[in-house]
């Protein structure tokens, strides 16, 4: 179900020597504009994007300084990228977009045979004055049925930010399983946001609940990311950034 077509996989090769395989770009779905500036993408040395991922809030929980990472997927780079510099781009296309480096870390325990802790930050040498979105506390998932945005730099519009609504059909301790809503992620989109607002009567901002993982352009299987363990690795205190 996972895969990198010929393009992206090459690509991601020109950045780490051994990237590691699957992800899924936005099919159908509406161009986004600034609809959602904290989505950006990580670009190979040849500036195209080979996965996405959104700026996201962060907190050092020892002496709550905040700061914002960028919040994308393990396999993207897979182990090799781990400690390795990465740009990361965010704009409406990633040739209008603000460019940023900083350094990609996988979260310890990553297992790529088994997508276990398929997450990785990218923690910023000076952080881009670029918003941030918040991470989902874990107390609500969304039901089957509910709506969630997905938002991606994937083709069949490469380089183009785009999003596109899909539907739950359940979930498990580390999997939402979404199908086609307005559109679907596919080749590419691997570490864009699965975007929900959890309470609408206590504040409309969104939140991020999975990151787009595996699919196959009709249907999703999207890794989430409100569990206490990737809030403590967001949260570490050695990758809390100072935010603008």
């Amino acid at each position: 179900m996972c895969r990198l077509s010929a393009a992206v996989l090459s690509a991601a090769v020109l950045v780490a020597a051994v990237p590691a395989a699957p992800a899924v770009a936005i099919v159908a779905g509406a161009v986004d504009g600034n609809a959602h500036p904290y989505v950006g993408a990580l670009l190979a040395s040849s500036a195209r994007p080979f996965c996405s991922g959104v700026m996201l809030a962060n907190q050092n929980p020892d002496d709550h300084a905040l700061g914002k990472v960028f919040l994308t997927s393990a396999h993207c780079l897979g182990k090799a990228g781990d400690g390795r510099q990465v740009r990361v781009t965010f704009g409406a296309t990633v040739s209008s977009g603000t460019t940023s480096t900083g350094t990609y870390h996988v979260m310890p325990g990553y297992v790529p045979a088994m997508f276990v802790n398929d997450i990785a930050i990218v923690v910023f040498n000076s952080p881009p004055a670029i918003s941030a979105v918040g991470l989902d506390d874990g107390d609500t998932v969304p039901g089957p049925g509910a709506r969630v945005t997905t938002v991606g730099y994937g083709p069949p519009s490469i380089g183009i930010r785009k999003w596109a609504t899909e539907i739950v059909t359940g979930s498990s301790s580390r999997w939402l399983d979404l199908r086609y809503g307005s559109g679907n992620s596919c080749i590419a989109d691997s570490g864009g946001p699965d975007l929900f607002i959890p309470d609408p009567d206590d504040s409309a901002a969104p939140a991020v609940f999975a990151l787009t993982d595996q699919g196959s352009c009709g249907i999703d299987q999207d890794y989430l990311v409100n569990s206490p363990a990737v809030r403590g690795f967001v949260n570490d205190p050695d990758y809390v950034s100072d935010a603008d």
